[in-house]
């Protein structure tokens, strides 16, 4: 599962497991949030995106890397937070900016995933990316750190590592993270920011209806319910 840096951080490892996801969508809605929560499975993860309070982006992935988004994810992600199985819940402010920019790399393409870093010629993949003049996300990281680079049409924008809210010029732990042996890197080929829609996913479908039709459904499986 795409796992992002940290943005400012304003809950971490708050336990989820009773929470619903309709109070925890509406209260970042109401607050006018922006930036991501990640709620976190043993099994599957789900990011959520929010520009101004409006949900951009939802997707929920299990660790097979089966992915969904939009409706389909807020589905997924209703009926495993309805099954009550232990999770937790992080949630990180982020600029508007870096906001779209997580945006777009949510609805990109998958070029290198898992790679070791060590097994990559950066220095040709770099002039790759400039050469076709890529919309694009490097993504280098360990278990416990990660840094991204976001360019658009071949030419970096910025940096985004733990701890940031605004995408940064100074590559910061990035370089300290290439030399790091157990380092991997991801490149995800993304939509050009410009051209995202920023539809509001809780103004096209109703979340407490999704999340009670998905406690209904874990009611029925239930013995005697």
């Amino acid at each position: 599962m795409l796992r992002l840096p940290k943005g400012v951080p304003l809950f971490e490892k708050l336990d989820a497991t009773n929470l619903q996801l309709d109070a925890i969508a509406l209260k970042l809605k109401h607050g006018c949030f922006t930036g991501y929560a990640a709620i976190v499975f043993a099994q599957a993860n789900s990011i959520l995106v929010f520009e101004s309070g409006k949900l951009i982006s939802a997707v929920f992935e299990n660790n097979a890397g089966v992915r969904c988004s939009s409706f389909e994810a807020l589905n997924a992600l209703a009926e495993q937070m309805a099954a009550r199985d232990t999770s937790i819940l992080n949630v990180y402010r982020l600029s508007g900016d870096l906001t779209l920019c997580i945006h777009a790399l949510l609805q990109g393409e998958v070029r290198y995933r898992g790679q070791a870093l060590g097994l990559i010629d950066i220095k040709t993949l770099l002039e790759r990316i400039k050469g076709e003049q890529m919309n694009c996300c490097l993504r280098i990281y360990t278990d416990d750190q990660s840094s991204m680079i976001f360019y658009k049409e071949g030419d970096p924008l910025g940096f985004f590592h733990d701890g940031s809210e605004e995408i940064e010029a100074s590559p910061g732990n990035s370089q300290q993270l290439t030399q790091n042996p157990n380092a991997k890197l991801d490149l995800y080929s993304t939509t050009g920011i410009d051209e995202l829609m920023a539809h509001d996913l809780l103004e096209m479908f109703h979340i407490d209806s999704i999340w009670k039709t998905a406690v209904s459904k874990q009611q029925s499986k239930t013995p005697g319910s």
